[in-house]
């Protein structure tokens, strides 16, 4: 569960969130707005260092989408046959 205050952004299909001192962000799946369970985690990302501001958290989750891309998309492919 993320601390506050939190960073929340929605790309690419999944919410990221990441909570002032928190260790790791929060990888949720869907448009999850800004709460604080965990009942969509898909992933939490280990961070070395808390956030400044926004830049930072879009910064991680595009490097998260960029790096996971082909795995998600061979796993989208499967579930859709």
């Amino acid at each position: 569960m993320a601390k506050l205050p939190c960073q929340w952004l929605y790309l690419g299909g999944f919410t990221f969130r990441w909570g002032r001192g928190d260790s790791a962000i929060d990888v949720l799946r869907g448009d999850t707005g800004p709460v604080h369970e965990n009942h969509q985690l898909v992933v939490s990302i280990p961070v070395d260092h808390s956030w400044d501001d926004i830049r930072d958290l879009d910064q991680k989750a595009r490097a998260w989408l960029h790096a996971t891309a082909a795995q998600r998309a061979a796993t989208s492919w499967r579930k859709s046959r």
